[in-house]
């Protein structure tokens, strides 16, 4: 994870509160980001590159966000069309949610998207939908203010096959290391999707007709025109008063409807390998161990040019889509490898990571920072199916049979490392954290998706008064669970106070008073 830097809260636990307008600075734009502390707010204006990554109502320490502590809880939402429904100002929505926005006019003039559904009202900023739907990584969150952009990182495209296989030529500044199949499935779709693709270059046709408008103002407020979408399904998280939902956060959503069922595609990454029995180099050299990556803070400093960037995996967003697409990769080039016999080299740095300091600005040639590219993007066949109706269902059930339980539910993906980090259908496991506070009392419950049958318990701990450190018990909970090929950890959970409940087949009532006799360990 990369470290949002300039950093003036020291060692303090602060609060992504609100995401702002963007405004344009030494030809590169930046978004402004509100952090809260202490009651008072404080605004970062951050390289647009970073949008991946901002998710409202996250604690960061350090500039880290701990994603396990999200405020927020866990919402499942069915419409009949996204773009039914209106824009609305973020400071007509947030007071009745009781979200201060300091009177800072970056903040309260945001576009905020409004639908109704089931009997609820639902409010999502439309920064969020951006987020969500288009900018899985730094690449596209550069391009959203670009004219034509979708365009401009594609050298060539057309249909075959009656319209049903669709081909694609990336251009070369796009990343090899971010050249995978859930990348060039998920572009496809915006590209070939008219609806999708108009909705994506609205974002900069709308915002520089704010600035054209509005000359004397600073930043600008992003606006998108809502693609129609059909009937479509959405995994929140958001927090509700009065029959409204406010949405912090889009988790996941089946909204990809591509018009192709095969994509075929060509990149300089995509090498075909001519092998030789030439003798084969081994670089042997001195390795640094990788530190800490921190964002670039200095205005003026661009990324260099690199095929090879680093990518930092984010907290996902899941996007489904209706019907399965076939990928196919079509070599541009070809490599040499030698596989004769080898020779030791001691040239070269051999991939140690020598530089802190990272950019997510767009790469120039000429730069000198090293740039990353982040992925929080994971393509699925489903939203649905982990196997957690029951369980969610039980801890609705609690909060309304027990009114005197604050509870709260967000949902995190466990760490990848070995396979059970993975369901059998290729989606990553997840887990449903939920936080119950009962008088002075306060619990985790953490409920593992399992659709494959693994036997795995329930298990509650008690909270830590430290965001800090009850992120590292979860964290190191889950790792754990991970490492230990889906078991619980008996070695760790030796050193903390725990409850670990067996899953039974009995209805959700008498589960979820299971549930309650424990909190009284």
């Amino acid at each position: 994870m990369v470290k949002i830097r300039p950093w003036p809260f020291g060692n303090n636990i602060v609060h992504l509160h609100w995401v702002g307008n963007v405004k344009l600075r030494n030809k590169q734009w930046y978004i402004q980001v509100a952090f809260a502390y202490n009651s008072d707010c404080t605004i970062l204006d951050l390289p647009i590159g970073v949008l991946p990554m901002l998710r409202i109502g996250v604690p960061y320490k350090d500039g880290l966000p701990l994603i396990t502590q999200k405020t927020g809880t866990y919402y499942y939402v069915t419409l009949e069309d996204l773009s039914i429904g209106s824009t609305v100002k973020a400071i007509d929505v947030c007071r009745k949610f009781n979200i201060f926005l300091y009177k800072r006019p970056e903040l309260m003039n945001q576009n905020m998207w409004t639908f109704h559904s089931n009997g609820l009202t639902y409010f999502i900023s439309h920064l969020e939908l951006i987020r969500a739907l288009f900018t899985p990584n730094k690449t596209l969150a550069n391009a959203i203010l670009r004219p034509n952009a979708l365009n401009l990182l594609v050298t060539q495209s057309y249909y075959t096959n009656n319209g049903q296989t669709v081909f694609l030529d990336f251009d070369d500044t796009i990343p090899g290391s971010i050249m995978n199949g859930d990348f060039v499935r998920f572009f496809g779709w915006l590209y070939f999707d008219n609806d999708i693709k108009k909705s994506f270059e609205s974002i900069q046709s709308n915002a520089y007709s704010y600035r054209i408008k509005n000359k004397n103002q600073y930043s600008i407020p992003l606006e998108i025109s809502v693609p129609s979408t059909g009937q479509i399904n959405m995994s929140v998280r958001g927090i509700e008063k009065n029959n409204e939902v406010f949405i912090l956060e889009i988790q996941g959503t089946d909204i990809a409807d591509p018009p192709f069922y095969e994509i075929q595609y060509r990149h300089k990454s995509n090498k075909k390998y001519v092998y030789s029995k030439d003798p084969k180099k081994k670089r042997i050299s001195k390795q640094e161990k990788k530190s800490d990556l921190v964002l670039n803070e200095k205005n003026g400093e661009r990324s260099k040019e690199d095929t090879h960037q680093p990518v930092i995996d984010l907290d996902p967003t899941q996007i489904a889509f209706r019907h399965s697409t076939v990928v196919t990769r079509i070599s541009k080039s070809e490599q040499k490898v030698n596989q004769g016999d080898e020779y030791i080299s001691n040239k070269g740095r051999g991939g140690g990571i020598k530089h802190q300091i990272v950019g997510l600005d767009e790469s120039i040639y000429g730069g000198e920072i090293v740039p990353i590219e982040f992925n929080s993007l994971e393509i699925s066949d489903s939203i649905l199916n982990y196997g957690l109706d029951n369980f969610i269902t039980m801890v609705r059930y609690l909060s309304k049979q027990y009114p005197q339980l604050i509870i709260s539910i967000n949902v995190v993906f466990l760490p990848a490392g070995r396979k059970f980090s993975f369901l059998p259908d290729g989606r990553k496991r997840i887990c449903v954290i939920v936080k119950v506070v009962i008088n002075n009392n306060a619990f985790y419950i953490l409920e593992v998706a399992v659709p494959d049958n693994y036997s795995l318990s329930t298990l509650i701990v008690p909270l830590i008064n430290n965001q800090g450190e009850n992120e590292r018990l979860i964290q190191s909970l889950l790792k754990n669970l991970v490492l230990n090929n889906g078991n619980w950890s008996k070695s760790f959970l030796k050193k903390i106070n725990h409850s670990k409940i067996r899953h039974s087949y009995e209805n959700y009532k008498l589960w979820g008073k299971r549930i309650i006799r424990e909190f009284r360990f």
